[in-house]
């Protein structure tokens, strides 16, 4: 993909460094959408060195600041996090930074999705596995662009069946609920708008390159966000890109990206990725070095 300038970083790679010196350089609200899955409090100590659970949200908070700076106030911010579990319960750091981006920052806090993917296997004390994550949506104030019916699915002919029957009347039981009535009737429509609640299976597996990765999500994820939140040739951002998952769904979709990744090994595994994926879509192949 062409390298267009985004200030003094060039758009469509990603660089090795570190993400809040690196988005400082990013000119004001010239960022459209930003989904990121940043490391999770004392976990991945190995690859990221970790962050106590107690000083996560003074670690982020000035993160998202110059995301928030950066974010055009047409764009929206994506947040894939869930808190661990420590001595049999959940840890509660998320939710105080949660509410410290919309309290101290002044973010609009928009949504709270639900990614539902396959169940951790296993059995734990006192829980059942773990199948779902959050994911959660900021803007910066109404108006943000929104194009549902990107992400919109062919409407099932036994709910078009159900929508259309005959209308019942009022209900008996005081529910206040009735059938459909005339003029609702649904001949026209062909697509079902989707919900917050996300099903997108996680199929990383040994065999693919970015199982080297100790915590990726499927590109389908950013992918539906992408399309539901922007519009092509916007410019999509990552601080923490890891194996280059939210690039690649980016470079798919006809948007531009930029992203920072700390770890080597994870931009080799992002460029390696962006080449396969996006020459075989048939756009433009760069062999050229992201690691700055």
């Amino acid at each position: 993909m062409e390298k267009k300038l985004l200030g003094e970083l060039k758009l469509n790679r990603i660089y090795q460094r570190d993400c809040i010196e690196s988005i400082r350089m990013i000119p004001d609200e010239s960022i459209d959408l930003i989904f990121t899955s940043p490391p999770y409090a004392d976990r991945r100590k190995n690859t990221y060195g970790g962050v106590h659970e107690s000083e996560y949200v003074n670690w982020f908070l000035p993160i998202a600041k110059e995301m928030k700076r950066v974010l055009k106030p047409t764009g929206s911010f994506f947040l894939n996090i869930k808190p661990h579990c420590h001595n049999g319960e959940r840890v509660l750091y998320v939710f105080d930074l949660v509410l410290s981006l919309k309290r101290e920052l002044g973010f609009m806090y928009v949504d709270e999705f639900v990614w539902t993917k396959n169940g951790v296997p296993g059995k734990f004390t006192g829980r059942f596995k773990n199948a779902f994550e959050p994911v959660y949506h900021f803007a910066k104030q109404k108006g943000f662009t929104h194009n549902p019916y990107a992400v919109a699915t062919p409407i099932k002919e036994a709910s078009l069946a159900r929508a259309n029957r005959k209308a019942c009347g009022e209900t008996t039981n005081g529910s206040g609920f009735a059938g459909m009535r005339e003029g609702s009737k649904l001949k026209d429509v062909t697509l079902a708008l989707p919900s917050n609640h996300v099903h997108i299976v996680q199929k990383t597996n040994q065999y693919t390159p970015e199982a080297k990765h100790p915590a990726v999500f499927p590109v389908e994820l950013p992918e539906f966000f992408i399309k539901a939140y922007s519009n092509e040739n916007d410019v999509v951002l990552d601080p923490f890109m890891g194996s280059g998952t939210t690039a690649v769904s980016a470079a798919k979709l006809n948007r531009n990206f930029i992203g920072f990744e700390l770890n080597p090994e994870y931009i080799e595994i992002a460029n390696k990725r962006l080449d396969s994926v996006v020459f075989g879509e048939g756009l433009t192949k760069s062999n050229e070095s992201e690691a700055e």
